[in-house]
């Protein structure tokens, strides 16, 4: 009890008349609904598959597999998102109408819709998302289910849930398992390597390096259009200009420049800016044909530091270091590749993330050690692979990550509680959940049932 008065609500030990949003999702992951529910459009639905819990940026499932019907016909199953509310407004509260990251979208799930007037959510691209109101629809009255939501959330909370494939995992040697996740590993680094390798072999070396820099620089979010950018500027163009002359190329094809008045700029950002409008101007004509819109890249929701204008920014600095880079590629020297990359330097935006925003608090390096160490594992590391696959096998191992949501969610379907820390945390090891949740978990659309992984891990067993 705390000494200041707490009106009776805030005392009661019973749980809310309504869930919050968190626990929508986890009625809806938990599948505590009934197995065929009606859309707002006057069709059924079948929920093969919920989807993968999203905690991050984007829908809040992902890869679902829904069945619709309308009476009595059914049509062909779907893969999509599920996006999940209390209210159908947030639809369009959240911003997802005109946000691309939601076109996917296949099912809307909203908690009620008693207190308001028909809606009809709709993607940016105006297609209609077919909606469904859950708390009419579940298995038991939400009184009952609540305790069951609060358990799973009391926890770090879950992606997915464990698969077919996990009891027979868990039957094996946890170096068995450490080893069969190595080889699928090297198999997803040699993958990477043959890409690569073509594009050295339609280009050039340094061509090839820089455009593998390019992507990496993009994250998930922007690796299309960064390597675009590094395809319709080659390497051979940009080496010749001088620093200001790269970054006007580099931002004015990327659609960065901005052409409306900078008096609304500071003085610093306005300065930077003119100094490259005075060259832009006079090379745009020449790349007319090739220039990026800015509706190609993804802006919305990204950490400021990972803005695409202080990737430019840094691709800008890398080109005189490219032939460097390509050296200790093939020295295999992992070392002094990560040192070249920590010590790109822009002096305006390591202080900024826009020109239109305020200058950062403190200083940052443009390609962080997170970055290098992600550029090692998915370039470094594959070159070398086509060369030395021993080495490229023990520099792998030797690299310890943290697992990202894909890798997570591989690793809560499979149950991998034989592992060690140490191995969980293993470069190589990651790749190999990767790979295998690429292959198996990704293409399912039966919720495990029609998987071949697990028969194919009962062979190995035998």
């Amino acid at each position: 009890m705390r000494p200041t008065y707490q009106p009776p609500k805030s005392l009661r030990e019973t749980c809310s008349t309504n869930p919050t949003e968190l626990e929508v999702q986890a009625l809806w992951f938990e599948q505590l609904h009934q197995p065929v529910l009606t859309t707002d459009d006057a069709r059924t639905v079948e929920i093969i598959q919920p989807g993968f819990w999203n905690h991050g940026g984007g829908p809040d499932f992902t890869q679902a597999a829904l069945r619709f019907s309308k009476e009595g016909k059914h049509e062909d199953v779907v893969v999509g998102n599920v996006e999940v509310h209390l209210r159908p407004i947030d639809w369009n509260a959240h911003g997802h109408h005109v946000d691309p990251a939601y076109d996917g979208t296949i099912l809307h799930v909203v908690w009620d819709s008693k207190t308001e007037k028909s809606f009809f959510p709709a993607t940016a691209s105006f297609r209609h998302v077919p909606q469904v109101v859950l708390s009419t629809q579940l298995v038991a009255p939400w009184l009952e289910l609540q305790p069951l939501c609060a358990s799973l959330l009391h926890h770090p909370l879950p992606s997915a849930v464990p698969g077919r494939c996990s009891p027979v995992l868990a039957e094996l040697p946890a170096e068995q398992v450490a080893e069969i996740l190595r080889t699928a590993g090297l198999f997803r680094s040699r993958q990477k390597a043959q890409r690569w390798y073509w594009r050295r072999r339609l280009t050039t070396p340094e061509q090839a390096l820089y455009e593998a820099l390019a992507e990496a620089l993009g994250f998930h979010a922007n690796q299309i259009p960064m390597r675009l950018v590094a395809q319709r500027l080659p390497w051979t163009k940009l080496r010749r200009l001088e620093p200001p002359a790269r970054l006007a190329h580099l931002f004015g094809l990327a659609g960065f420049l901005p052409d409306e008045s900078v008096t609304r700029l500071q003085s610093e950002p306005r300065a930077w800016l003119r100094e490259l409008w005075e060259i832009w101007w006079k090379a745009r004509g020449a790349l007319d044909y090739a220039l990026l819109s800015r509706t190609q890249w993804k802006l919305a929701g990204l950490r400021p530091l990972n803005r695409p204008e202080r990737r430019l920014a840094a691709l800008a600095q890398i080109i005189p270091h490219i032939t460097e880079l390509l050296t200790s590629l093939k020295t295999r020297d992992a070392k002094r590749f990560s040192k070249i990359l920590l010590s790109i330097r822009d002096p305006f935006w390591e202080k900024h993330a826009t020109l239109t925003g305020t200058p950062l608090c403190t200083s940052c390096r443009l390609i962080g050690e997170e970055r290098v160490h992600d550029i090692l594992i998915n370039i470094f590391w594959p070159w070398v692979l086509l060369e030395d696959a021993e080495v490229a096998r023990y520099g792998l191992k030797a690299m310890n990550v943290s697992l990202n949501s894909a890798a997570r969610i591989a690793s809560q379907r499979m149950l991998l509680s034989a592992l060690t820390a140490k191995q969980r945390r293993e470069a190589l090891i990651q790749q190999g959940l990767l790979q295998i949740f690429r292959d198996y978990c990704q293409i399912d659309c039966s919720q495990c049932k029609n998987c071949t992984f697990p028969e194919l891990v009962k062979s190995w067993k035998g």
